[in-house]
């Protein structure tokens, strides 16, 4: 479990909208998303798209013509909602282009990346870290991670990407690795069968705890998905 094969090419992501689904006098659209081999769902209505562009333009990132206008005439009509599902497919794949190594927080967390992508997932444990690690290591109590926490800390080790992509200082990776040095306690607990709507497998992943300098115990548990 401390030393196994990585894939070796810099993963490729690519996002889809799948398919739709009437929910009360609205619709749900269902985006796939994939990170190399891993995929995951998530679902959303036209006013987080909304929500979504609108941060985006807030922050300069985007041009504000490029999401699809809202349409209130037979908005829930199948032929409207086939054409929006493009329409929208196609915002997120311009977007995931025109950002293809910093996501901005926004998108980041539209497509669930601190769930399933390595780059959300080991920006929102550094975070977590840079806030409360200080006080997690004076109490001296045992501290759970995810294999798949740390198999995202692995994988960026492993690709020797800047230890922090999206400018922001709290999500940098040097919160973990200090944290991960000086931690005396350690509870690996992994999900039985894929990860929430995700094909990901936790006992399956690979990861490293060369990180863990000061460990004087280490115990896994399962539990279910």
């Amino acid at each position: 479990m401390e030393s196994a094969s990585f894939p070796e090419d810099v993963l490729e992501r690519k996002v889809c909208v799948v398919g739709s689904e009437p929910v009360e006098n609205y619709t749900v659209y269902i985006i796939e998303v994939s990170d190399g081999e891993h995929r995951w769902t998530v679902k959303h209505r036209y006013s987080d798209f909304h929500d979504l562009h609108e941060k985006l333009t807030a922050e300069k990132k985007v041009d504000r013509r490029l999401l699809p206008p809202k349409k209130m005439l037979g908005k829930n009509s199948k032929s409207l909602v086939e054409r929006r599902q493009k329409e929208l497919e196609l915002y997120l794949q311009t977007l995931l282009q025109q950002f293809p190594e910093a996501t901005p927080s926004p998108l980041a967390c539209f497509l669930h990346f601190h769930l399933y992508e390595i780059n959300g997932i080991t920006a929102a444990l550094a975070e977590e870290l840079f806030n409360k690690g200080e006080q997690l290591l004076q109490a001296g109590e045992v501290f759970s991670l995810y294999p798949l926490q740390l198999y995202s800390v692995s994988q960026q080790l492993r690709l020797a990407k800047p230890t922090c992509c999206s400018g922001d200082a709290k999500t940098d990776l040097g919160h973990i690795l200090d944290f991960t040095c000086r931690l005396r306690y350690l509870k690996v607990s992994g999900t039985r069968g894929p990860v929430g709507s995700s094909n990901i497998q936790e006992s399956s992943l690979p990861f490293d705890l060369s990180v863990f300098k000061s460990l004087l115990q280490i115990e896994s548990a399962s539990e279910d998905g």
